[in-house]
C-alpha cells in the first residue's frame, strides 16, 4: 500500500522554509498519488531541516492508520509502504512490556520498534515494505527496504539534500532534475546492479537499510541476504518431512497475506504458482465458511490461442469453486498501454509484460478490490526456469545423493546437460560470444550468460561512436558478475555453494528483484492502486527451501528403458512444491510443464503485395521511433537504429510461445527512452 516521500537538509546545507518544503513534499506527493489515493499527509520540522510525505491506500486500520506516524513524545516520525505481517502478535508482546500505540495499524510497528531495538527491528519485520523514519533527538533519517525488494525505494542527493521516493518522478516535485546516467545505459545497471538511468539516483538494494545522519553521508547495510548450505553437507530430514514443512509454511504464508480489511481477490494464471495460492487461499477460507466466495481475474490473450491460458485458469477456477473474471488483451490494447506501463514502473521495457499487468490491475480496481495475492517469486525460489537446467547439471548433488535420491551418473549428467545445452542453442546462444579479450571469470555459472541472450539491451552499433570512447563497448555479462554480492562470487568459483544455487541468488537478484517485481509486480499493480501481495516470498519459506538439495527443486527421473536398458533421463522443475501443494491443485496443473507466460503480439495479419498492412506494436514503433526522437536522447546513432526499425517493419518474424521478434525488443528499449526523456523532461545526453 501507499507511496513516501522525504527530503533531509544535511548540515551545511541551506534549508528551505517551512513553507517553501511543504509545497515541494505537497508536488511530490502529487506525481505518485496513484500510490495512495484515499489520504495525504506531511510533516515538515520547525527547522525545515527534515520533511516526510505520504500517499495513503487504506488497507488496514481504516479510520486511524494515516501517515505520517509519530511517537507519543513527537521525537520519531515515520513513513511506510506495504504491510507488516504478524503485526498483532508483536503489538500485544510490546503493550505488555509498557509500549504505547496510537493506531491499530501494522505500520505503526516501524516507529515502536525502533524505540526498543533501534536498527535491530528490522528483524522483527515479515512481509513486503518500505519505509523512511526520522529521529529528531539524533538527526538521523533510516530508512529500508523489504528482504526481496517487493517495495521500491529509491534515494538520490540533489541540491545538498538527501531525498527518498517509492518512485523516482517523486523527486521532480523537490527541485530534482533529472539526468542520463549514460555508463548505466551502457551497462545495463537498471537489471545488472543498483544503478537507474538517471544520474546519481540509486535504488536501495533489497534487505538493506540507509542511515544518513546530520553530515549528510548516505550509509548503506544489509541486514539480510539469501543463503545456501555447502554443496556437501547432508541434509537432517527425510524427502517426506521436507515436503510438509514447504506446504506448512506455504499455508502460513497465504494465511498471512489474507489479512484486509477491505475486499481482496487472486492472480490466476495457468500455472502451478498461482493456482496454488488460489487452492490454498479457497482452503484457509472455507475452514472458517464453507460457503466462502473468491474472486480471481486472469489475462485472456484471444487472438492466439497457442499462449492463452485462461481455459486452463478457467478449469482451475471451476475446480474450486471460484468466481473467474477474463480480462481480454489484445496486441492493440496492449500497445496502448506501454507508454504508461514505462512511466509507472521507470523501467527498461523490452517486452508486453508490464502493459499486461497494467491492463490486468485496471481490471481489479474497477471491479472495486485493493488488494490481490500473486504466484511471483515461486521459479527463483523454487528452480521454474529452463535456463536454471545447465547450472543444476554442472556438478553433482552431494547433498540428494546422501539422502539415496536416484540421480544421474557423471556422464550421464553431463550427457543431460549438453543435450539441453544443444536444444537451447537456437535461443540462448547467438550472443554467447567468446569475450574480445580475455578477462577473468567472476561466476563460476551459464544463466547469466543466457539472461543475457534473452533480456535484449542496446548493443554497441546502436550507440553514438563517442559514447564507446567515453565509456566502453556495452559488456553486459560482466556487469552482470559486478552486480553479484562478492560473497556469491568466492562461493561460486571455490565450489562452497552448488552451481545451482548460485543461479538462483542470481535470478532472485537481478531478475527477480530488479525486473520481475518491478514491472509485473508493485508499479503496475500500484498505478491502479491495487497491492500486490507474494506468499511465496515470504522469508521463512524462502530460508527453508533454500536450504534444501538442489535435486528438490529440479528433479531427474529416469523413466523405464526396453529390454532391460537404461532409462532416458528427464528433469521436473519445482518438483518439491508440486509435491506440497498437490491437495490444493487440479492434476492437470500438477504435470503441466512451465510455458513462458508472454503476452503475445497478434498473428501475422493477412497482406497484399501493394498494401501491407502493419501490426499494432510495428505500427506504434514506427511512429515513436523517429529521427528527431532518437537524436534528441544524445547517445544513440540514428542509422543503426533506422536499420533496425526498418528490417522489423518489412520482415517481422514471430516466435514461438507468444515470443517478440529479437528486433522489436530492442526497439522497445529505445522506446523505453523516449518515453521517459519525454516524461522526466531529461536533457539531451552531452559528450
Amino acid at each position: 500500500m501507499c507511496g513516501l516521500t522525504s527530503a533531509f537538509y544535511p548540515d551545511g546545507v541551506a534549508p528551505p522554509s517551512v513553507e517553501a518544503l511543504q509545497r515541494g513534499l505537497d508536488a511530490s506527493l502529487e506525481t505518485i498519488k496513484h500510490r495512495g489515493p484515499d489520504s495525504r499527509g506531511t510533516y515538515v520540522s520547525p527547522d525545515g531541516r527534515v520533511g516526510l510525505g505520504h500517499v495513503r491506500l487504506s488497507i488496514i486500520d481504516l479510520p486511524t492508520g494515516q501517515q505520517p506516524l509519530s511517537d507519543e513524545d513527537d521525537l520519531i516520525y515515520c513513513v511506510v509502504t506495504g504491510e507488516i505481517y504478524d503485526h498483532d502478535r508483536i503489538r500485544a508482546e510490546m503493550e505488555n512490556q509498557g509500549y504505547s500505540f496510537k493506531t491499530k495499524s501494522d505500520s505503526e510497528l516501524v516507529v515502536q520498534l525502533y524505540k526498543r531495538d533501534g536498527f535491530n527491528l528490522l528483524f522483527h519485520l515479515r512481509g513486503e515494505f518500505a519505509f523512511v523514519l526520522y529521529d529528531a533527538t539524533r538527526q538521523l533519517l533510516f530508512a529500508a527496504r523489504d528482504r526481496f525488494g517487493i517495495k521500491p525505494l529509491y534515494y538520490t542527493v540533489s541540491n545538498g539534500a538527501v531525498l527518498f521516493g517509492s518512485e523516482m518522478k517523486a523527486f521532480m516535485g523537490l527541485g530534482w532534475q533529472a539526468e542520463w546516467d549514460i555508463e548505466s545505459i551502457v551497462d545495463n545497471g537498471d537489471v545488472c546492479d543498483e544503478r537507474t538511468v538517471f544520474k546519481g539516483v540509486q535504488k536501495l538494494p533489497a534487505g538493506y537499510f540507509a542511515l544518513c545522519r546530520a553530515s549528510g553521508v548516505v550509509e548503506t547495510q544489509a541486514y539480510w541476504d539469501l543463503t545456501y548450505p555447502p554443496a556437501t553437507a547432508a541434509p537432517s530430514d527425510s524427502v517426506d518431512t521436507m515436503i510438509a514443512r514447504v506446504r506448512e509454511l506455504l499455508v502460513d504464508a497465504v494465511r498471512l497475506r489474507l489479512r484486509a480489511d477491505v475486499p481482496w481477490a487472486v492472480y490466476l494464471s495457468g500455472g502451478i504458482d498461482s493456482s496454488a495460492v488460489a487452492g490454498i487461499a479457497v482452503h484457509l477460507l472455507r475452514e472458517k465458511d464453507p460457503n466462502a466466495k473468491l474472486t480471481t481475474f486472469t489475462l485472456a490473450y484471444v487472438e492466439d490461442a497457442t499462449t492463452d491460458e485462461s481455459p486452463l485458469a478457467e478449469r482451475t477456477a471451476t475446480h474450486l469453486g471460484v468466481d473467474l473474471i477474463k480480462v481480454e488483451a489484445t496486441e492493440a490494447k496492449l500497445v496502448g498501454l506501454v507508454e504508461e506501463s514505462i512511466w509507472h514502473s521507470e523501467h527498461l521495457h523490452t517486452s508486453l509484460h508490464g502493459a499486461g499487468k497494467l491492463l490486468l490491475s485496471k481490471a481489479v480496481h474497477e471491479a472495486g478490490y485493493k488488494v490481490a495475492l500473486s504466484g511471483e517469486g515461486s521459479d527463483e525460489v523454487f528452480g521454474g526456469y529452463p535456463f536454471l537446467a545447465p547450472d543444476y547439471l554442472r556438478q553433482p548433488d552431494c547433498a540428494a545423493a546422501a539422502l539415496g535420491i536416484p540421480l544421474p551418473s557423471d556422464a550421464e549428467r553431463r550427457a543431460l546437460g549438453d543435450a539441453i545445452q544443444a536444444a537451447a542453442r537456437g535461443m540462448y546462444m547467438p550472443r554467447l560470444t567468446a569475450d574480445a579479450a580475455p578477462r577473468p571469470r567472476l561466476l563460476d555459472i551459464s544463466v547469466h550468460r543466457m539472461l543475457n541472450a534473452i533480456m535484449p539491451s542496446l548493443s554497441a552499433p546502436l550507440f553514438a561512436p563517442a559514447v564507446a570512447k567515453r565509456v566502453g563497448a556495452p559488456d553486459i555479462v560482466r556487469a552482470f558478475e559486478e552486480g553479484i554480492d562478492a560473497r556469491v562470487r568466492a562461493h561460486s568459483i571455490s565450489g562452497h555453494w552448488h552451481s545451482m544455487n548460485v543461479s538462483l541468488y542470481f535470478v532472485a537478484k537481478a531478475l527477480m528483484g530488479r525486473t520481475i517485481l518491478n514491472i509485473n509486480g508493485d508499479r503496475n499493480d500500484m498505478a491502479h492502486s491495487v497491492e500486490s501481495r507474494v506468499a511465496f516470498l515470504d522469508h521463512p519459506l524462502v530460508e527453508y527451501v533454500s536450504s534444501l538439495p538442489p535435486s528438490l527443486k529440479i528433479r531427474p527421473i529416469q523413466d523405464g528403458g526396453a529390454d532391460g536398458a537404461p532409462g532416458k533421463w528427464s528433469l521436473t522443475e519445482k518438483w518439491i512444491l508440486r509435491q506440497a501443494v498437490q491437495p490444493f491443485v487440479t492434476p492437470e496443473v500438477y504435470a503441466r510443464k512451465k510455458v513462458s507466460f508472454n503476452p503475445p503480439p497478434a498473428p501475422a495479419p493477412p497482406s497484399s503485395s501493394d498494401s501491407p498492412s502493419l501490426l499494432p506494436l510495428q505500427a506504434h514503433l514506427k511512429a515513436r521511433i523517429t529521427q528527431a526522437n532518437v537524436e534528441k536522447l544524445g547517445f544513440l546513432d540514428w542509422a543503426p537504429v533506422r536499420d533496425l526499425l526498418d528490417a522489423f517493419l518489412t520482415e517481422p518474424t514471430f516466435p514461438a510461445q507468444g515470443g517478440i521478434d529479437a528486433r522489436a525488443r530492442v526497439l522497445m528499449a529505445v522506446l523505453t527512452y523516449v518515453v521517459l526523456q519525454e516524461r522526466f523532461g531529461v536533457p539531451a545526453y552531452k559528450i
